[in-house]
């Protein structure tokens, strides 16, 4: 993999748990050995802490964020990190503006037919696949899921295999301010109602206090805990949904 990551270039890596482990462990490896040169890193919300976020390889590689989530706040401010202000929807035209880029990703082990899934992503990922340089880590235990997030192995320039846990969110802490806010904004949500919920300890007050509507659909760009549960009580069955009708739609 190592061969199509050029000095001076830019990698594109999924959200969350669709960061490559072990794709991105053998880069900052390359780095730490003064092997490659000048390359940035482009991600929205790593779940695990990297030596490149706080510059330790110095600007041989150097993380680009485009949501300062809790993890990279401190990095930020120590101005070990680059921010890219926007919103999401923006991300994928803001990343087509890169010098070809290599976009390194976590997949599903392929089906019969040589398909993966990008799993637990969606997003910029999936809008960017046919467009930039491709290359593949198959986990063991990326779940497959449906959706606009199919890629065939012939569209990478390679891939890896690997065998390793995802990250599991931390269970959000609700406090009783958390659930005041979330009673306002819950007596504002009818029934058949379309969500789009959050991260953080306010929204998934607002969810908890929804199991008894009827109707709910989702259309979410994080898919928590919370949505699950509205599914499993019944209230959001996205039988109202103008788009994506009976399904729980998230990126």
């Amino acid at each position: 993999m190592l061969e199509h990551v050029l000095d001076g270039h830019d990698l594109i890596v999924p959200t969350a748990n669709g960061e490559p482990v072990t794709l991105l462990d053998a880069v900052e490896a390359a780095a730490g050995a003064e092997e490659i040169d000048n390359v940035r890193v482009h991600q929205v919300f790593p779940l695990r802490d990297r030596p490149h976020h706080a510059l330790a390889y110095g600007d041989r590689l150097r993380h680009v964020s485009y949501f300062l989530s809790a993890g990279l706040r401190s990095h930020y401010e120590a101005g070990t990190i680059d921010l890219v202000p926007n919103d999401l929807g923006h991300i994928p035209s803001i990343l087509r503006t890169l010098d070809d880029p290599l976009m390194i990703v976590s997949v599903s082990p392929p089906d019969a037919h040589g398909f993966v899934s990008l799993g637990t992503n969606a997003n910029y990922a999936a809008a960017l696949h046919g467009e930039v340089r491709l290359f593949l880590e198959v986990n063991a235990r990326m779940p497959r899921t449906s959706g606009r997030n199919q890629l065939h192995l012939s569209d990478a320039l390679g891939w890896v295999e690997a065998d390793y846990d995802l990250v599991a969110a931390p269970e959000t802490e609700i406090s009783d301010t958390d659930r005041a806010i979330a009673s306002y904004v819950a007596e504002r949500i009818p029934e058949h109602a379309c969500l789009q919920i959050g991260i953080g300890s306010v929204p998934e007050a607002v969810a908890g206090l929804l199991s008894d509507r009827r109707g709910l659909g989702i259309h979410t760009e994080l898919f928590t805990d919370g949505p699950r549960l509205l599914i499993e009580a019944g209230a959001a069955t996205g039988a109202h949904k103008s788009e994506g009708r009976y399904q729980a739609v998230t990126t």
